[in-house]
């Protein structure tokens, strides 16, 4: 399975709130739209990205993953997806959230979509199945 990183506090944007986009320099890679993939939530935070009473309400992570979402497709940036949207970006569409209530040990992510460690997979997966038992 592979992971995407994500600065904070837009990671957590993703996996509590309301952000169904992720802004990047590319379209998504053929092959990877439609999957399932974990967001990683990075080790560096935009602090110019959201004001604090915006984002005060949602968990902070860093290093590990938080969620889980489906790459659903891309566009490029034409003015929408505001205040999420950036100018001269592809907007890669997510859809079907779920943040993880236990985040698992923290990760070394990387710059686009990477590969997921076996260990950190097994943990992801015990969330989700947990979540789906208690249901």
């Amino acid at each position: 399975m592979r992971a995407l990183t994500v600065k904070q506090p837009w990671a957590a944007a993703i996996a509590h709130g309301p952000k169904r986009i992720e802004n990047r320099a590319r379209p998504i890679p053929p092959a990877h739209r439609g999957t399932t993939i974990l967001i990683h939530a990075g080790l560096a935070e935009d602090k110019n990205a959201l004001p604090a009473d915006m984002i005060r309400a949602w968990p902070r992570h860093w290093g590990t993953v938080i969620a889980v979402a489906t790459l659903v497709d891309c566009h490029q940036d034409n003015g929408c997806c505001r205040p999420w949207g950036f100018p001269d970006t592809w907007h890669w569409e997510l859809d079907d959230v779920q943040a993880l209530p236990y985040p698992p040990r923290p990760v070394r992510g990387q710059l686009g979509l990477w590969t997921v460690d076996d260990d950190t997979l097994a943990a992801v997966q015990r969330q989700i199945d947990l979540e789906r038992t208690s249901l």
